[in-house]
């Protein structure tokens, strides 16, 4: 869409004229048509700042973008966003002292508000998908069937069909592609086929009029934001280091210590609950350190609170903890989903080994063997690890490291603040969510290539 400002205004009008409409529903069955004026004066004062708040909430959750969600997913957001946008209600009422929302209001606000904006958001959704109908893939490159399969695993929304999966340049030169390339809408093309055949398969899709799915290498993310400059007459890309800016880091750096020392407060009540349920629930320490890899590989200690066994690892050396891990203990099951485990890290943000938002902190032991198989895993190091990350909220648990690390590397490259708010919000979502949290495991794809 040549001009999606359009398509966002529209939605935001219909958004947030449905939270204000679930506020003055709520006055309706408080009061009847006989609404009181002290309470619906303030209230009309209060829409230009409610419509604001529904405008900041649904950007943080990427509700205005052309993103593909899960209709769960997308219920999740709404909900989060009303709780939100009623809590910030509430504090402009204390601070403009117009106490016109009765707590039975909000209330039942809330339950109109999700009711609407739920219905209406899954809704378009549908209507989005239906109208796109059943597109039809070409796959280019190995590693086909696991992009099938996740093609696969978009339930209740849109739908795909594979042509086929072609890995070898021998298949990308023969009939049997040309007639799968000819039939199908979408072209999706893996990194591991050779850069000349790549650029031959997009300039083919331009030509053509399809739409193009390109799993990004390393040098694809670098040119992203790149800024067009000159050289005299000649046009340049000019692409900057991974590293961020002496203001970005300052600026970060502020970001982190405010960040940590407002959760701290906020969250202390729950970590001395869940310290005493570590300590009496299995023998061992509250705590659990272990050395991790931080910025320009140089290791660390984390605080964690202690979800697995204790000595959970003695005898078989480091192994990545799996969905049902017969190490981790009761407790730590319930935390591990909800990321509750990671609320100590708070003290590695205020000691600067780590950020609140960027790359999750991986073991030495790891970290050695990425770099060896993945040559581009080094980048990640170029900033202070985080408690969240860009990988954490899109991608899920047992998301394929290199596929971890592209959006990893995407993050450094279009490193802001605003970024880190969206990604922070987007966590709060995350954890709400069993599958983003623990991974899916997904059944075997079809041979038919049917999706």
């Amino acid at each position: 869409m040549r001009k999606p400002w359009l398509l966002w205004f529209f939605l935001f009008i219909i958004d947030a004229g449905l939270v204000n409409l679930g506020y003055l529903l709520a006055f309706f069955l408080r009061f009847g048509r006989a609404i009181p004026s002290n309470n619906l004066g303030p209230f009309i004062d209060l829409i230009p700042y409610i419509s604001l708040c529904v405008l900041v909430c649904f950007w943080f959750f990427e509700l205005y973008s052309h993103t593909w969600k899960r209709r769960m997913e997308t219920l999740y957001s709404v909900v989060i966003t009303v709780l939100f946008t009623n809590v910030s209600a509430m504090a402009i009422t204390f601070l403009l002292r117009g106490f016109a929302f009765p707590r039975l209001i909000f209330i039942s606000a809330a339950i109109l508000q999700v009711c609407l904006l739920g219905s209406w958001r899954l809704l378009w959704q549908v209507l989005l998908d239906r109208s796109e109908g059943v597109k039809t893939v070409v796959i280019a490159g190995g590693g086909g069937h696991d992009i099938a399969h996740k093609l696969g695993s978009l339930l209740g929304g849109r739908r795909y069909q594979v042509l086929g999966i072609f890995s070898t340049a021998e298949e990308l030169e023969g009939n049997s592609f040309k007639d799968a390339f000819a039939k199908a809408q979408v072209v999706c093309i893996n990194p591991n086929i050779s850069r000349d055949a790549r650029e031959d398969l997009i300039a083919r899709c331009l030509e053509e009029d399809k739409e193009v799915l390109l799993v990004p290498e390393l040098y694809d993310i670098l040119l992203h934001n790149a800024r067009l400059n000159r050289v005299d007459d000649l046009a340049v890309f000019h692409i900057e280091s991974l590293v961020l800016t002496p203001g970005q880091q300052q600026a970060k750096r502020l970001f982190d210590i405010v960040f940590a020392l407002v959760g701290l407060v906020l969250f202390l009540p729950f970590m001395m609950v869940i310290s005493a349920a570590v300590e009496f629930s299995t023998p061992g320490t509250i705590f659990y350190r272990q050395r991790r890899v931080g910025l320009n590989g140089k290791t660390f200690s984390p605080v964690k609170f202690r979800t697995m066994n204790e000595d959970a690892e003695k005898g078989m050396g480091p192994v990545l903890a799996t969905a049902g891990d017969p190490r981790i203990t009761p407790v730590g099951r319930l935390l591990r989903p909800l990321r509750l485990d990671e609320l100590p890290q708070m003290i590695n943000v205020l000691k600067g080994e780590m950020s609140f938002v960027g790359p999750r902190p991986e073991r030495p032991f790891f970290v050695e063997q990425f770099c060896r198989d993945i040559p581009d895993y080094r980048y990640r190091l170029k900033v202070k690890p985080g408690i969240t990350g860009l990988a954490q909220v899109q991608g899920k648990y047992d998301t394929d490291p290199a596929d971890k690390l592209r959006y990893d590397l995407y993050y450094i490259r279009n490193y802001s603040l605003l970024l880190d708010l969206q990604i922070i919000f987007q966590t709060l979502r995350v954890v709400l969510i069993p599958e983003a949290a623990m991974g899916v495991s997904g059944k075997p794809f079809s041979k038919k290539f049917e999706v």
